[in-house]
């Protein structure tokens, strides 16, 4: 009995050690990115007098929602437009978006992002983000060092487990992640109109979409060529050409989640607004948001030049090691 007894507890405590290592430990390691400060990326605190005209918006979201303002407005490189935050909340805007947004449909944006303040979702998905985004940076080294043919008998199985450990969490969080969007977007919906915030959002998806796409091309392009785009977000104005548009509407409206992605799709957005049809109009032509916008653009544009070529030095030293 006692030999048996001892079987059974040795077999408990392997169980719930091999548990731990494979699926608990990033949760831990997720809460300490959580509570360390993250400074990557451009992260420039707009102050008020920095930019007016946005304080502006902001302000008027905040009385209509009754909520208080953020405690940061952060500038972006990317075309992001986002909240984060544990204690003091933080409203992240990317510069990708900002040339291409009106006054209204910036408005309507920020206010679907005052409906995660609203039900203090930022604080749980706080650690959730920083554990996705842990493990999603795991897996990609470890695939990228597999492309480039980098000791495959020891990535391999690395790369595995944190593809293992990115299916996994993707499905913990799955209806988490969802709910909070679906009910962010009612937040806006009554607060905005709903075909007013449905225009806005798919106007400003395709516009991140664009961005994302075609930005990394053409700076990877130009680093070939010994040379650099001074200001990207300039340069993109030539892309959000009606072919452009037309392609990423469709990409957009088209795309459908899986079980492994966390956010659901526009089309199941706009369907739970009940919206049919989208109108907007994409102006490469609008004031600048804020005061020195260029300035700020030209740095942005400078740091994401400064990653790409580090990633091609990165990949070209381990091709010529391997």
């Amino acid at each position: 009995m006692i030999l048996i007894f001892l079987i059974i507890v040795g077999f408990l405590l392997v169980t719930f050690t091999f548990t731990f290592l494979l699926f608990c430990w990033p949760i831990l390691f997720g809460i300490y990115l959580a509570i360390k400060t993250d400074k990557q990326g451009y992260r420039l605190e707009l102050k008020p007098k920095d930019a007016q005209k946005l304080h502006k918006i902001i302000d008027q979201v905040a009385k209509k929602t009754g909520l208080k303002r953020p405690h940061k407005i952060i500038l972006s490189e990317k075309s992001d437009i986002a909240v984060t935050g544990l204690f003091r909340k933080d409203l992240i805007i990317g510069l990708g978006a900002l040339r291409l947004l009106d006054e209204k449909d910036i408005t309507a944006i920020i206010v679907h992002e005052y409906g995660h303040f609203a039900r203090k979702d930022t604080v749980l998905g706080y650690f959730v983000y920083r554990i996705q985004r842990f493990i999603e940076l795991q897996r990609e080294i470890n695939k990228q060092n597999i492309r480039i043919g980098i000791s495959i008998i020891f990535y391999l199985p690395t790369y595995l487990v944190f593809l293992l450990l990115s299916r996994y969490y993707a499905l913990i969080t799955l209806w988490y992640d969802r709910r909070i969007e679906y009910r962010a977007d009612r937040f806006a919906a009554d607060l905005v109109g709903e075909q007013e915030f449905a225009n806005a959002l798919v106007k400003y998806c395709i516009i991140s979409n664009i961005f994302e796409n075609v930005v990394p091309q053409h700076i990877l392009h130009y680093l070939n060529e010994k040379k650099q785009v001074i200001n990207i977000y300039k340069y993109m104005k030539q892309f959000y050409d009606n072919k452009n548009i037309e392609k990423s509407y469709d990409q957009v409206l088209t795309a459908k989640s899986s079980w492994w992605t966390t956010h659901p799709s526009i089309s199941e957005r706009l369907e739970i607004l009940n919206i049919k049809k989208v109108k907007f109009d994409i102006d490469t032509e609008l004031p600048e948001i804020f005061n020195e916008q260029e300035k700020y653009e030209k740095e942005a544009s400078n740091l994401l030049t400064m990653k790409m070529a580090y990633l091609v030095q990165f990949m070209k030293a381990h091709v010529h090691e391997s």
